[in-house]
């Protein structure tokens, strides 16, 4: 149940922080908005590491870590980068196909899951997948440059390494403590070369929007870190992977559009595929 519930918690916020993080990287790019994200983010994580107290990790959590925090920045650059270059509604279905990625590694590499919680993650995929599809028409076409499509889908693959290597260290290291890795290696293999170069500018417009994207995305990596370790890897990875759908969702939203029947009936499914991973892992 705990798997289920951090994976919910991680869609929620993570499908609210990529429509920030959108509209911060239109406003004043993809480098000085995650710039400013990590910083926000090291911000929060040191204190929170500070109360959790200094953990005593295996040389194999270490490692995991050292493979998670660097791919975990890099997926949050690439995010940032694609959804410059290309809509939401494109983007964040590719991208959101990371968790399908680890689901699949955690099985290989030995993990059981229950038939119903299988058929249940299944479900959820496939309603991600009908929430993302537009109306067709030319007016509803939404375009689809290559390059938004190449940075998406590289961004699945390297997201699902971070997602699991976190998973995998957070047991010992915790929540915090991951937390802060990522952010004090974003920062340093980021943010303080983008200052340095003098590309850091103040956000201005953009700044509501990083700070919510920094205390979004520390809230959502959080949960799934929670989630992650207290059971199956591959039912909080599949389920926070729903942050597409949510962001979709809220994208219509804002702007005034209507969700079509398909859509609709994608909400559904994602829902009913939540209760059955939720029956068969109670």
């Amino acid at each position: 149940m705990i798997g289920v519930v951090g994976g919910v918690l991680a869609a929620v916020l993570w499908g609210t922080s990529s429509i920030a993080a959108a509209r911060s990287s239109r406003l004043v790019g993809a480098e000085v908005a995650l710039a400013w994200v990590l910083l926000g983010g090291l911000a929060i994580a040191l204190p929170a590491a500070a109360v959790a107290g200094l953990p005593h990790p295996s040389t194999r959590a270490i490692a995991w870590a050292a493979v998670a925090a660097p791919s975990g920045v890099a997926g949050i650059y690439l995010t940032y980068a694609a959804l410059r270059r290309g809509p939401v509604v494109l983007v964040m279905p590719i991208t959101a196909s990371q968790g399908g990625l680890v689901a699949v590694v955690a099985v290989a590499l030995g993990e059981h899951l229950a038939a119903l919680a299988a058929l249940g993650l299944t479900v959820v995929m496939l309603g991600m997948y009908a929430v993302m599809r537009r109306p067709g028409g030319a007016a509803g076409e939404v375009p689809h440059p290559t390059g938004a499509i190449a940075l998406a889908a590289l961004c699945a693959v390297v997201s699902a390494l971070a997602l699991y290597g976190s998973a995998r260290a957070g047991a010992e290291l915790g929540a915090p403590w991951l937390l802060a890795t990522f952010r004090v290696v974003g920062v340093l293999g980021f943010a303080v070369p983008v200052a340095a170069s003098g590309r850091l500018r103040r956000p201005g417009r953009a700044t509501r929007f990083v700070l919510f994207a920094a205390l979004a995305d520390a809230g959502a990596f959080a949960s799934y870190v929670v989630g992650a370790t207290h059971g199956s890897v591959a039912v909080p990875a599949v389920i926070s992977s729903q942050f597409a759908a949510v962001a979709v969702v809220i994208g219509f939203l804002t702007m005034g559009e209507r969700l079509t029947r398909v859509q609709v009936c994608g909400i559904v499914a994602i829902l009913g595929g939540v209760a059955l991973v939720t029956a068969a892992q109670g």
